[in-house]
């Protein structure tokens, strides 16, 4: 199984051998590199290292070794002036600093590893790091000695020991480590901001049928530290004995592989934008009113980042990983000439939007209206990746014309608000996983539908309030992208690749429709000749095998492979012809299939919610009123690819509170949330392929109950 499938999202554990820790310690990649395989930590085609993991079907019951954590902070400071100018004009200004910042850390893979497979390669590298293979290869404990010491401290039956994800990059081989009885997993994401926010307005108040306002706005915003790591036992143990056997044959000081775990990290962001706005105000007649505005956009971003793991040697005794006199070769940037240790980007986008509106008055209390506004969203710059991922460095800005059509009514009973709604998007921006790293698409899509709203009061007492809606998504250009969980796009024909060497994914096709038999015979030939290490850079005995049919209730055409892509790649461009006669094709960030005519994620069908309260008054100041609340949300998908696994079926909500309130300002409120405890899933996405392509998912909040208090003064 090449990690999660297309045909379902059972409850189960990731298949360790579709992830990047399990694949760069197996035999298979030690022995493409040339490397010792008993000191391998497994066989890609041995069981997953999670296979007695205890995963049940409630989605809040997890399993985890490693204790999560979320820490937050936040800074605000506000300053506010109005001030009026006469009698017809007011001025207004305002000035805000922000300052936040949050750190989390949870397990990863949501599951216990078992440490039995690795009781082999523990006690080889225990028994090498000690001495006892120096009289085969002289000095080998001097290399070895200092990996086993950080990963398995108290021998190969006590605790392993895994990099804690640090700014310095070093981990446990700088003395960052957390041990346990437990192979770890986890990942943190921690971020620091701070921005400037001033805006000044001056707004009219004339006594004839015209008014106005204009304004201006200017924001600086930073970020001085966004990083997101990915540490795993697996990790660090690559990087320890890879880069002691790498050190060792080069004749340089004991080193290990830095950084040992993945780490996204942007060191500097940066946001100035500005506008300029206004709005005019025509009352055309008692029942007529035309309102118009129009707004200039200026937004510059620009970015410093770079993306590490196992990019360099560090000798150790090191204290931050770039001061290693291996780290100048590192190039952060690789499609930009020369060496850069940070990649820079940069991006401006500037933009002119506005709005109308038609109010009409059929009544006094009855009103039709009729919008139309251009809004813009400003562009931004995706992180660096590797070349051939499908990724642009910078992804457009986000237009949408919103046509809207209403009512709004009072009556003796109520209020009953009704709109109909089209948005047109050009370049509406969604992200996706690529290489462990959030990127942004862009595509263009059509919305419409129609919102109710009611308030019925059929005493002074009783209100009770209605509302409900409908909505249709649909993108609308063609728009080809992969289907991270199907690279061979229910192509029978293709082969899905996993990369041993990385945990990527890439997908291999024949030129020629339908002929599997050369699209498998080649991926079997190439294979053979990485085991024979008949290609450049290739150590024989990796024992890749050939493709192999997935499950038959997996959702997937394809046939799938352990192989290297880049070697894939290689062969076809020399010699694909040999096995069709139109070549074989690799793809590397798989085989595209066009989403035009696909539902936006995120987007229900339906949505229905309903309430009721009554005030009981205990005297003339004092109210009590209980209160019940029903929501219900249709079903909608998780992903822009509207295949049945990322389905999200719709779910109620029953939310009720009884509340004591003075008209002095007081009140207190008991309150119960979810009262039902539906568990429903609210949202998912998938995983990068190196982590195995399982599914996240979010669910309600559990039953809560609470008591809130307050006062207004």
């Amino acid at each position: 199984m090449l990690g999660c499938l297309n045909g379902n999202l059972g409850a189960s554990a990731p298949n360790s051998n579709a992830t990047l820790p399990s694949l760069l310690a197996s035999s298979q990649t030690f022995g493409v590199q040339g490397l010792p395989q008993a000191f391998a930590l497994g066989s890609v085609y041995g069981p997953s290292a999670f296979i007695n993991s205890s995963v049940t079907d409630d989605p809040r019951v997890v399993s985890t070794a490693y204790r999560p954590r979320y820490m937050a902070d936040e800074t605000i400071v506000q300053l506010q002036l109005n001030q009026g100018l006469g009698d017809d004009f007011n001025l207004k200004l305002s000035g805000q600093y922000q300052e936040s910042g949050v750190d989390s850390s949870q397990d990863y893979n949501l599951a216990l590893q078992n440490r039995a497979a690795y009781a082999v390669p523990l006690n080889t590298l225990a028994f090498a790091g000690g001495g006892g293979l120096d009289g085969l290869i002289p000095g080998l404990s001097t290399y070895l000695g200092p990996v086993a010491n950080v990963l398995i401290p108290n021998g190969p039956n006590g605790v392993v020991c895994t990099s804690a994800p640090v700014e310095t990059n070093t981990g446990a081989y700088g003395g960052d480590a957390i041990c346990a009885d437990t192979p770890l997993s986890f990942d943190r994401s921690n971020q620091t901001n701070n921005a400037w926010v001033f805006e000044g307005l001056v707004s009219s108040d004339l006594p004839g049928p015209f008014n106005f306002l204009v304004g201006g706005i200017y924001a600086d915003y930073t970020t001085t530290e966004n990083s997101y790591y990915v540490n795993s036992f697996g990790l660090d143990y690559f990087a320890g004995v890879v880069g002691a056997f790498s050190a060792a044959s080069n004749g340089l000081p004991p080193s290990f592989l830095a950084s040992p775990y993945f780490r996204n990290n942007t060191t500097d962001y940066r946001l100035k934008s500005f506008g300029v706005f206004g709005e005019a105000y025509f009352d055309v007649s008692d029942q007529l009113s035309l309102t118009v505005g129009l707004r200039y956009n200026d937004d510059d971003k620009e970015v410093r980042a770079r993306s590490t793991l196992f990019n360099f040697l560090v000798p150790y005794g090191t204290q931050d990983a770039f001061d290693s006199p291996f780290a100048a070769g590192f190039d952060a940037d690789e499609g930009t000439d020369g060496i850069q240790q940070e990649a820079f980007r940069q991006a401006s986008f500037k933009e002119i939007t506005g709005r109308g509106v038609i109010n009409y008055k059929l009544s006094p209390d009855n009103l039709i209206y009729a919008s139309y506004s251009r809004g813009y969203k400003s562009g931004g710059i995706n992180p660096p990746l590797q070349a051939g991922l499908g990724v642009e460095e910078t992804f457009a800005p986000e237009f949408v014309d919103a046509f809207e059509l209403g009512s709004k009514n009072t009556f003796g009973w109520g209020t009953l608000n009704l709109t109909g709604f089209y948005y047109k998007y050009d370049s509406l921006q969604l992200s996706r996983i690529v290489n462990r790293t959030s990127v942004n698409d862009n595509v263009s899509a059509d919305i419409w539908g129609a919102e109710a709203e009611a308030i019925v009061r059929p005493t002074p007492q009783l209100t009770m309030n209605f509302s409900a809606s409908y909505l249709n998504t649909e993108v609308t250009d063609d728009k080809f992208l992969s289907n991270p969980r199907d690279f061979g796009a229910g192509r029978s024909d293709a082969v899905i690749i996993k990369d041993i060497t990385n945990g990527s994914n890439c997908a291999v096709a024949p030129g020629t429709d339908g002929n599997a038999a050369g699209a498998q015979a080649f991926v079997t030939t190439v294979n053979n000749l990485i085991n024979g290490g008949l290609l450049p850079g290739v150590s024989p005995g990796a024992g890749l095998q050939g493709p192999t049919a997935f499950p038959s209730d997996g959702g997937i055409a394809s046939t799938g492979a352990f192989s290297i892509c880049s070697a894939l790649q290689g062969v076809a461009a020399a010699n694909g012809a040999a096995f069709d006669p139109n070549g074989i094709d690799v793809f590397l960030s798989g085989i595209p299939s066009n989403i035009n005519g696909n539902q936006l994620p995120g987007a229900p069908e339906y949505k229905f919610a309903a309430g009721i309260q009554y005030d009981i008054h205990i005297n003339d100041d004092v109210t009590l009123t209980p209160r019940a609340d029903y929501t219900y949300t249709g079903s909608s998908f998780g992903s822009i690819f509207n295949t049945e696994i990322n389905s999200i079926d719709g779910y109620s909500q029953v939310n009720a509170q009884i509340q004591l309130a003075s008209d002095n300002g007081w009140f207190v409120r008991i309150f119960g949330q979810n009262l039902t405890d539906e568990d429903a899933v609210s949202g998912l996405y998938v995983t990068d392929q190196s982590s195995g392509l399982f599914t996240n998912v979010f669910t309600l909040d559990p039953r809560r109950y609470g008591i809130a208090a307050g006062i207004n003064f």
